[in-house]
């Protein structure tokens, strides 16, 4: 569908869309919303999943309005963005979904706006994987960088001195099938509790129809509604804290069912099951940071495009191999300055156990400015705490510590 046949998209005065097609140059077209002056520094915004451009609405002109030019674009996979690989699942090739591959994006779009410099890439869940690796991979042109809910977990580790131990090949594969038979697997210890982890369910062939054609009440509306309701600080029952002992199951368990989810339920009979005894007020309640307006673009965009591009970035996440292009980079430590912001109600913060320790600490991270945990926030706090975000990102590229 052409660009000018979508729906208009309702956006608060000052924030503008355009698309900047940059195929005839191997890249993508872009869709992106901005504000403020070109002639301004720029901050970039990168959505997660099943987020949009459109999720940076409440900050965007706050932002534009302390001498910015605030550019988000709909990443690949999403929304009015085109050029990505749309064949199905089995002929898509994930390669193209790699982290690598986002960061190349970003640098196409700056550059294809006339800036040699970014004062701030911000990165939001999924988002924020692809604003760390910009931090890492090309710290001349990203000046600082902020991780919103999801923590920063470290570039690749190589195997380091481990040639003596590969003299004796038939020993190593020995020590191999001995581990193999002597232990199963995060997947198979979850499953004997009856769950599954999010990730590894979103990388199945079935969960992009589960998602975009939801059996459950209310269809995709419903869904998206659910899906945003609790992972936000509106659903009284998350109450995040740090998970002991790493990545184990007994401790990942403690998890709500939107990251660990019942073994044989679809995300949407994940989502309907935690809903089920939501009153009407706690949920018009949450309609202040997220209108049924707003959700009706949610549902209108993925409606049409599927969710099929976003899973695609779990699918290359999920399957190492499509992340091997990172090794490039392994022992790298992000050198600009960072910070990290989430809501008191955000799992987020301790989904992968231990790695907000290590960006604080210096292990990830060497100019760690600030760690900000916002009361009455959840996982979309640009959406929830706008005022909060907006002031986090200014405390970072004004130099505060």
């Amino acid at each position: 569908m052409a660009h000018q046949e979508l729906p208009h998209l309702k956006l608060p005065e000052g924030i503008t869309s355009r698309q900047i097609d940059l195929s005839s140059f191997g890249h993508l077209s872009f869709h992106v919303l901005e504000a403020g002056s070109p002639s301004n520094p720029l901050i970039l915004l990168l959505h997660g999943f099943p987020m949009l451009a459109y999720s940076w609405r409440r900050i965007m002109l706050p932002l534009a309005n302390s001498g910015y030019y605030v550019v988000a674009p709909d990443q690949r996979g999403y929304g009015r963005t085109t050029g990505w690989d749309t064949r199905t699942y089995t002929e898509v090739d994930l390669h193209a979904f790699s982290t690598t591959i986002f960061v190349r994006d970003a640098l196409a779009l700056v550059s294809a706006m006339g800036f040699e410099k970014v004062k701030c890439v911000v990165g939001i869940d999924a988002g924020g994987v692809t604003a760390g690796a910009c931090a890492i991979m090309r710290p001349d042109i990203f000046e600082s960088v902020m991780l919103l809910t999801h923590p920063f977990n470290g570039s690749p580790k190589l195997p380091f001195n481990i040639s003596n131990d590969l003299k004796n090949e038939g020993l190593v594969q020995n020590n191999i099938a001995t581990n193999k038979t002597g232990s199963t697997s995060i997947h198979e210890q979850l499953a004997a509790l009856g769950r599954k982890h999010y990730k590894w369910y979103y990388s199945t062939p079935e969960a992009n129809a589960d998602m975009t054609i939801p059996s459950t009440k209310g269809g995709l509306s419903a869904f998206l509604r659910g899906y945003f309701y609790v992972k936000s600080a509106s659903w009284a029952g998350n109450k995040p804290h740090p998970l002991q002992g790493g990545w184990i199951a007994s401790e990942l368990v403690k998890l709500p069912y939107y990251y660990i989810m019942p073994l044989n339920s679809t995300m949407p009979e994940a989502i309907e099951e935690l809903m089920v005894h939501e009153s009407k007020e706690e949920i018009e309640l949450s309609k202040e940071w997220l209108s049924d307006e707003d959700i009706e673009v949610y549902t209108s965009e993925y409606s049409r495009t599927t969710f099929a591009g976003g899973l695609n970035w779990y699918r290359a996440y999920t399957d190492g191999k499509f992340k091997q292009g990172m090794d490039v980079f392994a022992g790298l430590k992000i050198k600009i300055p960072c910070a990290f912001i989430a809501g008191d109600k955000d799992w987020g913060t301790y989904q992968e156990p231990g790695t907000i320790e290590k960006m604080r600490d210096g292990t990830f991270c060497e100019d760690f400015r600030f760690f900000k945990i916002v009361e009455g926030a959840g996982h979309w706090i640009p959406q929830e705490k706008p005022d909060e975000v907006v002031e986090g990102i200014l405390n970072l590229v004004n130099g505060v510590k």
